[in-house]
């Protein structure tokens, strides 16, 4: 059984005094280090426990390591038996080992050597469909779920031109629709949620700029605009794979 916490009056550890590793073998996370961890001058009891968690949405696996006076890392960071190991993220916890109150934390950490998808993808049961997006990550951002009973298929999802060009222009745009049409929109100055900060960031990195106003309930709101910026972002990332769409249409053009 998991011990629980008690999160009042915590401090926050800044991020820059934090450093995680993912190890991997063939490409696959399978544990990770520790690389920095500098808890001075944070005023912290010498005897506060340390523990380190790796967790996506439901999954969460708890490591020790050791004390505010004596950090030692634990014989074994496997992260093999977690489902999603690509996804994770980590949280700090400085704990009082008597009222297992959180004296100071972090959260949402990436490690160094993974770089944060702003589509995480996971593998499941959907019946007879191929994928669907459901929007249960951190404060409902979208997540691509896509059918494990297909044979191959994570490596179809990966390197398949058909599945490129069939898949990811519609999942775009049912992202950005549901950002703007169904959570009612958001700041591009101001973004409401990290996950639509980095979607409009991404649509920049296609050298598409949003509209001034993305917020349903402002006066300046314009559906047509928004409904054609949303167009122009996916015929952008359909030009970036313009090469996807070509391998995909040359083996039928012999056929013909």
């Amino acid at each position: 059984m998991k011990r629980k916490f008690n999160y009042t009056g915590r401090k926050k550890i800044e991020r820059k005094r934090i450093s995680i590793v993912l190890e991997r073998q063939n490409g696959i996370p399978v544990s990770f280090r520790v690389e920095k961890l500098d808890l001075e001058g944070l005023d912290l009891p010498k005897d506060a426990e340390i523990y380190v968690e790796a967790y996506y949405r439901t999954e969460l696996k708890r490591f020790e390591f050791g004390t505010v006076g004596k950090k030692i890392s634990p014989q074994s960071t496997s992260l093999e038996d977690l489902a999603y190991p690509e996804n994770l993220k980590f949280r700090i916890l400085i704990v009082d080992p008597e009222t297992h109150k959180i004296l100071a934390h972090a959260d949402r950490i990436v490690p160094e050597n993974s770089k944060e998808a702003i589509l995480p993808v996971e593998f499941k049961d959907l019946g007879n469909e191929i994928w669907r997006i459901e929007y249960e990550g951190d404060e409902g951002a979208p997540i691509l779920c896509i059918n494990r009973k297909i044979p191959n298929i994570q490596n179809i999802a990966k390197r398949d031109a058909q599945f490129l060009i069939y898949v990811y222009p519609a999942v775009i745009r049912e992202i950005l629709t549901h950002m703007v049409f169904v959570n009612g929109g958001t700041s591009t100055e101001d973004p409401a949620t990290e996950w639509h900060a980095h979607w409009l960031r991404f649509c920049e990195s296609l050298g598409i700029s949003p509209p001034k106003v993305l917020n349903r309930n402002d006066n300046n709101f314009d559906e047509e605009e928004v409904l054609r910026w949303i167009d122009d972002v996916v015929t952008a990332f359909c030009n970036k794979y313009a090469d996807k769409f070509q391998e995909y249409i040359r083996p039928l053009k012999e056929k013909s």
